[in-house]
């Protein structure tokens, strides 16, 4: 379902929040893409972002966006656990779509979805960014020339500020930082093993936020064993002090059978002191340069596309999303039996 190339697409945006607006700022950056409308709740916000980037209709009703004829493509940034039901609609109703990860919080449902999506014909990714992040797409490479020998071991830790579940996700009580942060990395993890996972036993930390009134694990760690013995561990935890100079301390270590590589994303090469405190702005995955979104949210989306003009397949493949998935559901699993639970 290619779209001829000289022409520009029809976008509409799903979800007018921090991820729709970044999808927003990422459109007008590419010049074969255009907004035509935005669909959220409640309706302010869609009419705000859809006005603020010159679309041509918002509605409170996403059934509304997907059933115009110049909408291509929707991209997909509500709450996690809403993802399933629009992209299902999106694909019943012809639209390619990128969705925010992960691409369901249920199995079956991705099973279901996936298979909607293949019925339906469209192109379908979820939006993975970090593959898009030059220092894992630097990483990738290595790999592959097989600069570290086989990767036998992984080490990902993604842990916020409390400030995240508190105050930026009104929704964090449907969610765990398992869902929110470790999908990123454990997506880069089996990228970068180009392998399997077999078995997950994990455990979690509860008492910050549910003494908020957030019914969700403060931090989790789990281990994940892999095709021919190989093994990753997992950190994830959203109870940070504010004060921590980045909304996100992000790490991961690769260790192969000939070398290793140690990714850290917490300056992001940019330290800034003020009077207000000491923090480093985050520039991997979204920066404005010379008044133009990049980063890897808007690489992610341009790739995306690319792949609806040229009929091409997505760097990240749905089969790919299951997989996260399949560790997440073992991973939470885990959590509730208290012992190392399969990936189905």
């Amino acid at each position: 379902m290619a779209i001829k190339r000289n022409c520009t697409i029809g976008v509409g945006i799903i979800g007018a929040g921090i991820m729709g607006s970044a999808h927003a700022l990422a459109l007008a950056g590419d010049s074969r893409a255009r907004l035509v409308g935005v669909a959220s709740l409640p309706l302010a916000a869609a009419q705000e972002l859809c006005t603020a980037h010159r679309g041509e209709f918002a509605t409170d009703d996403y059934h509304a966006l997907l059933a115009r004829p110049d909408i291509d493509l929707v991209t997909i940034a509500t709450p996690d656990h809403l993802h399933r039901e629009i992209c299902a609609a999106a694909a019943q109703a012809g639209k390619h779509f990128m969705v925010e990860k992960p691409l369901t919080t249920d199995l079956a449902e991705a099973d279901a979805l996936i298979a909607a999506v293949r019925k339906s014909g469209v192109t379908a990714m979820t939006c993975f960014n970090h593959r898009w992040i030059p220092a894992y797409a630097r990483a990738r490479q290595e790999i592959e020339q097989g600069r570290i020998g086989r990767p036998v071991l992984a080490y990902a830790r993604k842990n916020d500020r409390i400030s995240v579940p508190t105050e930026m996700l009104s929704w964090a009580s449907a969610t765990t930082s398992a869902w929110f942060l470790s999908s990123h990395d454990i997506d880069l993890v089996n990228w970068f093993f180009d392998g399997t996972a077999s078995e997950v036993y994990a455990t979690a930390v509860w008492g910050v936020l549910r003494a908020r009134g957030i019914e969700t694990p403060d931090a989790i760690q789990a281990q994940v064993r892999y095709d021919g013995g190989r093994v990753a561990t997992f950190e994830s935890c959203w109870i940070y002090p504010n004060s921590y100079p980045s909304v996100t301390d992000s790490f991961i270590e690769i260790v192969g059978e000939r070398g290793m590589m140690h990714l850290k994303r917490d300056s992001e090469q940019v330290e800034l002191a003020h009077e207000g405190g000491f923090e480093y702005p985050r520039t991997a995955t979204g920066a404005m340069i010379h008044g133009i979104q990049r980063g890897a949210v808007a690489f992610a989306l341009h790739h995306v596309v690319s792949c609806v003009i040229d009929g091409i397949a997505p760097l990240v493949s749905l089969e790919s999303s299951r997989h996260v998935i399949a560790v997440l559901d073992a991973l939470h699993r885990s959590i509730a039996s208290g012992r190392a639970e399969k990936v189905l």
